[in-house]
């Protein structure tokens, strides 16, 4: 029936390993990261190593879980694919909605906002011009299709490392204080101002430095190389962002007044501007743009392809899997991410844009987001013992040790943001009305899993050729066949 949607056309493997690295990072490196990693140095002082560290580890274990998952079912229904031959369609469905519909209401338009801040303090353009004309350019690219944006991707985070890194750096070092920077208010290592608590009780916050790495992972129906790409470019990004993000902390910490990191709508760009002057105001208003089309990147086009392998299961409404007939890009998921960024926006701009909005909207995403990193380690666990011997072409190391590590991890995380929890929970409940009802209505059993033969059917059908998944996944379904 889908197929008869699109001609028979199916999406295009075009994504190599770069391009892959480019949106693990490129989504995490956004603006309200840096707003995040500001606010968190100023808490947490020289000492916010340790929170990022400890926030690291049930990120890396999740980061293991979608790497294997992805291996399974390299399609472009993602969690939700994952999840109905585990748990079944109820937490299929709630999965995304929690993770990623929810992720893009309360922060896709956020980060425009912060982008158009930047700007607006740079040359003085209003801020909505800027978030509205930054949306409509990232809308262009995902219609053009994502062999394009991989190229924009990799090239835009490139570009972003480069800034962020020589910006902590170069201020770290000092060299910043005769560039125009400001002298050292915190020459000597120390915590801050509330000593060990903020350490320990900012790791929700120190969360967000490191998720949506998993956004990745609905890519991998157009990736060369899934198996290989996706798990080598969550690992090493993951590391890679721990080591910016812990020098930028530092340096930032080191020449920021503590009440400016945490009570800016732009911490990092008022940081920069303390450690290399004007030169560090442009260069971090620059990234924070930059920052801000990348992400935005990674939303469009990883929700929009979640969408589309959900309808191809009857869990979404059928249009989301329709392709343009020129470009093969799923459009009605693109314009439908899109319209939740707008709300975003709109809704942000319209409370001033101000630091504790923006903080509100990311811890609530944050609590929503790590839900569905839990089930998604969950998962890994039920399809160990249910299909021990599917074929894995990635493996998480030692899944019975650091699976349940990392969701004792991500409740910690949680626990840290308890003040956020209660609206979170509200929408939760939301979405779990929402997937009954919507379950109820087209007939569809609630938690009567999946057969992961038919899954892989699925993909192999809508996917274009992957040759050692098919050949192993063919040695697999012919077992099954013949029990």
């Amino acid at each position: 029936m889908y197929d008869q949607l699109n001609n028979g056309k199916k999406l295009k493997r075009v994504l190599g390993f770069w391009s892959t690295f480019g949106v693990v990072v490129g989504f995490v490196i956004s603006g309200t990261a840096m707003v995040s990693l500001g606010n968190m140095a100023g808490n947490a002082g020289y000492a916010s190593f340790l929170t990022m560290a400890i926030a690291l580890i049930p990120m890396m274990a999740a980061a293991f879980a979608f790497a294997e998952l992805t291996s399974m079912l390299p399609g472009g229904g993602m969690v939700s694919e994952y999840t109905m031959p585990a748990l079944g369609r109820l937490c299929a469905i709630f999965s995304i909605l929690s993770g990623y519909v929810m992720l893009i209401s309360a922060d896709g338009g956020t980060q425009q906002v912060i982008a158009g801040l930047s700007m607006e303090s740079l040359v003085g353009i209003p801020q909505p011009v800027t978030s509205a004309l930054l949306l409509l350019f990232v809308l262009a690219i995902n219609f053009f299709g994502v062999d394009f944006f991989g190229k924009i991707e990799a090239v835009l985070t490139m570009l972003m490392l480069i800034i962020f890194v020589f910006v902590g750096i170069v201020g770290l070092s000092g060299a910043g204080e005769t560039m125009g920077g400001m002298e050292a208010i915190h020459p000597d290592f120390q915590l801050g101002e509330n000593g060990w608590s903020p350490v320990f009780m900012s790791v929700g916050t120190a969360i967000w430095l490191f998720i949506g790495f998993d956004f990745v992972c609905p890519m991998a129906e157009e990736n060369i190389n899934p198996h290989k790409n996706i798990p080598k470019a969550l690992i090493i990004g993951l590391i890679c962002i721990y080591i910016m993000d812990v020098i930028f902390a530092f340096a930032a910490y080191r020449y920021t007044p503590t009440d400016l990191l945490l009570n800016s709508s732009i911490p990092h760009v008022e940081a920069a501007r303390h450690l290399l002057g004007n030169t560090g105001f442009v260069l971090m208003s620059v990234l924070t743009i930059v920052a801000a089309v990348t992400t935005a990147n990674a939303h469009i086009a990883a929700l929009s392809r979640m969408l589309y392998g959900m309808a191809r299961e009857r869990l979404a409404p059928r249009f989301f899997s329709k392709l343009h007939p020129k470009y093969r890009t799923p459009w009605c998921g693109i314009l439908f991410t899109a319209g939740l960024m707008v709300i975003t926006l709109v809704y942000v701009t319209a409370k001033g844009a101000d630091v504790s909005t923006i903080l509100t909207l990311v811890n609530m995403a944050s609590i929503t987001w790590m839900c569905t990193y839990i089930i998604a380690m969950v998962d890994v666990l039920v399809l160990r013992k249910k299909y021990p011997d599917f074929p894995r072409l990635w493996k998480a190391p030692i899944a019975k040790v650091t699976m349940p590590v990392g969701i004792l991890g991500v409740l910690y995380a949680i626990y840290t943001m308890k003040d956020t929890v209660p609206m979170a929970v509200l929408a939760l409940i939301v979405f779990v009305i929402y997937a009954m009802v919507w379950l109820k209505t087209h007939k569809i059993p609630m938690f009567k899993t999946v057969g992961l033969d038919h899954l892989v059917e699925e993909v192999r059908q809508r996917s274009e050729e992957l040759p050692e998944w098919d050949k192993a996944v063919a040695v697999w379904l012919e077992k099954q066949k013949s029990r």
